[in-house]
């Protein structure tokens, strides 16, 4: 059966939208139609969004609260895609300004997180919460649709990566044996205390403010070691990711009714090979890896969307 046949609460909501933007447009109402609805798709730092772009068409640009939005596709769907910065601060504000700029029918995050599962794993948590506990859901037939992806077993993942701050050393591999883990909890704490954390617009693919050239292909450069994602499922009570940013991209989407979903891949968790200390340690050494295993679970997720919608 497919989860989307028949047309669904958020779609109708925007075709209801364009048919009002219309009307007000045909009454002298400064009312943009030129824009169809699109899902946004959302990163905090560029090296999250350079695989992305990497698989996108990019036909504009558009700058909201000094950040570079490209609209265009991405896996058959039409998308506005763009770095919300590091944080909370950073990650409501942006959202908010975007979501209140354009007409979406859904948020789509794929970024890396701090996990207690497999490094390269890539965890879709059921729910997202701040740490006085206040939660929001993600959508349960986006994450129906999810577990779908995974068990196709058509998601391609890296299990090998270049040491980005010392490319010169070996290849770093991870098992192979790597999943697209959907159920529990994800948690995004506030390390900034309300402030939002400053880009750098000379900075790395971290720090940097937005996306460049030299990021994607960084993020394209292959290395040695492939896997096929296999599906796994979580208790609904199970805390299983750990950020900075989604669960206020989560409480806006949820603010503006649109559904929400968000791939987190492993970039600090378990099973690396250096035996490093944790976070920062094992982040700085696998962030690539897991920005380009995030992406491929969400592409995938959005060719699955384009093809049942």
């Amino acid at each position: 059966m497919r989860l989307l046949g028949h047309l669904p609460s958020f779609r109708l909501r925007g075709l209801i939208a364009a048919a009002l933007a219309v009307s007000l447009g045909a009454c002298g109402g400064e009312v943009n139609v030129s824009v169809p609805p699109r899902i946004a798709v959302l990163s905090a730092f560029p090296a999250e969004m350079a695989p992305l772009l990497a698989q996108a068409t990019v036909d504009d640009t558009t700058t909201i609260n000094g950040r570079t939005f490209r609209i265009g596709k991405l896996g058959g769907v039409s998308v506005v895609m763009g770095l919300t910065g590091i944080g909370l601060a950073n990650a409501a504000m942006t959202t908010h300004a975007l979501l209140e700029q354009f007409t979406v029918t859904g948020v789509v995050v794929s970024a890396v997180a701090g996990s207690t599962v497999q490094i390269g794993d890539v965890t879709v948590p059921a729910t997202w919460e701040f740490a006085d506990g206040t939660s929001y859901a993600a959508t349960p037939a986006w994450l129906e649709l999810a577990k779908q992806v995974a068990a196709s077993g058509t998601v391609s993942m890296d299990n090998c990566t270049q040491r980005p701050s010392a490319p010169a050393l070996p290849a770093v591999c991870v098992t192979p044996n790597l999943a697209v883990v959907v159920g529990g909890i994800g948690q995004s704490t506030d390390v900034d205390n309300g402030t939002p954390f400053p880009c750098q617009s000379s900075g790395t693919d971290v720090f940097g403010c937005d996306a460049t050239a030299s990021d994607v292909a960084a993020a394209t450069s292959t290395v040695s070691g492939s896997a096929v994602a296999t599906l796994d499922t979580i208790d609904p009570a199970t805390s299983i990711a750990s950020d900075n940013e989604t669960a206020a991209i989560a409480r806006e989407a949820a603010a503006h009714g649109l559904p929400f979903i968000a791939f987190r891949a492993v970039s600090d968790g378990a099973g690396d090979p250096l035996g490093l200390p944790g976070y920062p340690s094992e982040f700085f050494v696998y962030y690539r890896l897991s920005a380009h295993n995030a992406a491929a679970t969400t592409v995938a997720f959005l060719d699955r969307l384009a093809a049942g919608s």
